[in-house]
């Protein structure tokens, strides 16, 4: 397939993917329980598992639809190695569930949609979930967390290869821990989506790019967590020179390989770091929310083919 085409791909609405969902929870033994899909080639299994030292009520999750959960494609086997791709969502809306979030609907429809297309290398998708309860991800340990997704992919007899991680949303910048504290994971490449750009997000970048960790920012209209505080939160119009700028992300010849079709009309909808380690775009996906939103398809569907995309 083609770059023109990959990039014709990427910017399908994100309608499709919020159409997408979950079925219901059957239980298996042990710790961990399975989920029906939506491809039934597809295997889930949902845990329950709190980081250590944080607060309770955001990660009591009893019901196995409201639980993390691990994706296991078709094809993978005992004693294999494959990559693992953690997902962290944004804020949800107070009171509701784990099992609604668009998110996960819309990141289980691409990856899934890509991996039986053979896009992209066979991964195991990894989705944490909390609840709101005034906080993003509090008190979330990244490196804790991957010694459970460990044990876990350890009783399938997997073996886990290099680990990518991307979010959207509040998942970075807007408070909370979580992707603000990354670099504890040892990632192989990071991508925030649309992602809050607040003090969390600054200070992780310059720690991943310190590290030597390929990393990806696309930006649509998101700019909570931005000083001077910006109203209204999504604008199409931002300049996020503003943003990139003062971490030594500089405006840059755009390569021939963009994310979706569109970029935004601005000096820095290209930019990147010195040494390349940090690249930027500001892409063209609409005006407001909704732009928001569809944001995540099209920067998802760019990084899993910057890094898991299969040579043609």
């Amino acid at each position: 397939m083609t770059r023109r085409m990959h990039q014709r791909y990427s910017h399908v609405s994100s309608l499709f993917y919020f159409l997408i969902v979950l079925g219901l929870a059957t239980s298996l033994p042990g710790s961990a329980t399975g989920i029906q899909e939506p491809n039934p080639k597809d295997r889930t299994i949902a845990f329950s598992w709190q980081p250590p030292g944080a607060p309770n009520a955001p990660y009591r999750t009893p019901d196995p639809l409201d639980q993390h959960r691990i994706v296991l494609y078709p094809g993978t086997e005992k004693n294999g190695t494959y990559p693992v791709i953690i997902g962290f969502h944004g804020q949800p809306k107070r009171g509701v569930l784990p099992r609604d979030y668009s998110f996960l609907k819309v990141v289980r429809a691409l990856v899934g949609e890509m991996v039986h297309k053979r896009e992209i290398q066979r991964p195991v998708l990894v989705l944490p979930v909390f609840r709101f309860m005034g906080q993003n991800w509090p008190g979330f340990d990244v490196r804790a967390f991957k010694t459970e997704v460990a044990e876990q992919l350890k009783k399938e007899g997997i073996t886990p290869g290099d680990w990518f991680v991307f979010g959207h949303s509040g998942a970075a910048g807007c408070g909370g821990d979580g992707m603000n504290s990354v670099h504890r994971l040892a990632p192989k490449a990071v991508g925030f989506f649309d992602t809050c750009l607040g003090r969390g997000w600054q200070d992780e970048i310059q720690r991943l790019k310190r590290r030597g960790v390929q990393t990806i920012n696309i930006h649509s209209v998101e700019t909570a967590g931005f000083r001077p505080k910006q109203r209204p939160e999504y604008q199409s119009w931002f300049d996020f020179g503003r943003a990139y700028g003062p971490l030594g992300i500089d405006k840059t010849t755009c390569p021939d390989n963009l994310p979706g079709l569109r970029l935004r009309n601005q000096p820095y909808r290209c930019a990147a770091t010195g040494d390349g380690t940090v690249r930027s775009f500001v892409i063209d996906t609409g005006e407001g929310v909704e732009a928001h939103r569809a944001a995540l398809p099209t920067a998802l569907r760019y990084f899993l083919l910057e890094f898991l995309g299969r040579t043609p």
